[in-house]
């Protein structure tokens, strides 16, 4: 028996059925609207029940791997990472993340793209990130800069490419670093406010060199601060 079939062995029935099923897919290289064998095919041909067989289908639907037609039968669907991304948060926070982990993963898709989005952004669009970069010096005088703010900041970075699974990505990681941060992180600094400026300044240069480094130096001390902070407990998280 290979490591794969052991570990295959350790799972779940129902988890079981669901690998085998992809992997019957990927094996005959099947293509999304292809007609698949029904429920009960499957149970013979895995040689596994009912329940789990169907339990097995329905997580493949839920990925888009498997489209359930009533009356008609299974058909290969088209893989959608909406509902991955959707428990994203719930699933970070379940499996007690580190909040520094979550910050690098945001960090290096924002640095990784922002020379393709700069290409894209226009003048306006620019003057946009200005307005919000204003808004962020005249409320830090007061020594907070609403999160929202920062959060519209880097949507509208990122707008022009018009990547909704980039758009939910940073929606996600924003939504769980907020949920981490909410007892321990400290308000954004004037610094900080200079950081979203020289984005803006480094994407008007036209430096490659200059913008990826600009976005690497404003996470940097963020970065810092939260691998500072005591993860809280869970017990913590819940109240």
């Amino acid at each position: 028996m290979t490591h794969e079939e052991v570990s295959l062995g350790r799972l779940p029935l129902s988890h079981q059925a669901q690998r085998r099923i992809r992997q019957y897919i990927v094996d005959r290289e099947l293509r999304p609207g292809d007609v698949l064998p029904n429920e009960g095919e499957f149970c013979q041909m895995l040689d596994m029940s009912k329940s789990s067989v169907r339990e097995g289908i329905r997580r493949l639907e839920m990925l888009g791997i498997v489209d359930v037609r009533r009356g008609r039968g299974l058909y290969v669907g088209a893989f959608n990472l909406k509902p991955v991304i959707d428990a994203l948060p719930y699933q970070l926070t379940v499996d007690e993340t580190p909040l520094h982990e979550i910050l690098q993963v945001r960090a290096a898709i924002e640095e990784g793209l922002i020379i393709q989005a700069s290409r894209q952004l226009s003048e306006r669009h620019l003057a946009d990130l200005d307005d919000l970069v204003a808004q962020m010096r005249e409320q830090s005088q007061a020594g907070e800069v609403p999160p929202e703010v920062d959060h519209a900041f880097h949507l509208a970075l990122f707008a022009p490419l018009e990547n909704q699974m980039l758009n939910k990505l940073i929606e996600t990681f924003w939504e769980v670093y907020a949920r981490f941060a909410a007892t321990a992180t400290a308000p954004i600094n004037h610094h900080a406010v200079e950081d979203h400026h020289e984005i803006v300044s480094a994407i008007r240069s036209g430096d490659d060199q200059r913008m990826t480094r600009a976005v690497a130096v404003h996470f940097a001390p963020i970065q810092s601060t939260v691998e500072s902070v005591p993860t809280p407990s869970p017990e913590e998280r819940r109240a």
